[in-house]
């Protein structure tokens, strides 16, 4: 049995369909990648382009301050409920972690949406870290109770800017939201 030869129209049509093919892999490649650097963290920030100063010198007082200023954002819950929550998270552990990080969270019901606020405190507030001492950078944190992952997940970016020395020493200094949304996508390349 003598093999057929493929006309010059299949040959043609075989070669642009595997250039096609290659193209596609390239190009679902390329739009993994983005996707992968996609911050949750930075999405679900919020506040304007200012840095939040938190005038507080106490944890309490900081997490009442920071659960006002997340009921200005959302319709629900009201910043009572909001503050229990995170008290009520506080009082399980310690949410302070090394390197003057400190992320109070709770989660909600039909919250609708992630909600972080950043802030920093100058002077320093107790948050019993890690390390032993006083928290300056301030991640909070508000998750749907339905998004069970959520949480973790913006949990472990900001655990790798804390682990990120040139992102801790930007959020430290970052004169706005643009500068430290820049910092956590830098720290969260893979």
């Amino acid at each position: 049995m003598q093999p057929q030869m493929l006309s010059p129209t299949m040959m043609i049509s075989l070669i642009a369909l595997s250039i096609l093919l290659i193209v596609a892999i390239w190009f679902s490649r390329k739009l993994n990648h983005k996707v992968n650097t996609v911050s949750r963290l930075t999405t679900a920030m919020t506040g304007g382009p200012d840095v939040y100063h938190l005038e507080s010198r106490t944890r309490s007082k900081a997490i009442r301050e920071l659960a006002r200023i997340a009921s200005t954002v959302l319709r629900y819950p009201d910043e009572d409920t909001i503050y229990k929550g995170l008290v009520t998270r506080e009082s399980e552990m310690s949410t302070g972690l090394v390197h003057g990080f400190a992320i109070p969270h709770a989660r909600f019901v039909n919250l609708g949406r992630s909600l972080v606020l950043f802030a920093r405190a100058p002077h320093g507030i107790e948050w019993d870290c890690v390390d032993c001492k006083p928290a300056t950078m301030i991640f909070m944190l508000l998750t749907p109770e339905e998004e069970e992952d959520a949480q973790i997940k913006l949990l472990a970016e900001i655990g790798r800017c804390a682990d990120d020395p040139t992102c801790r020493a930007t959020l430290a200094m970052a004169p706005d939201i643009r500068s430290v949304t820049k910092a956590i996508q830098d720290a969260i390349k893979p």
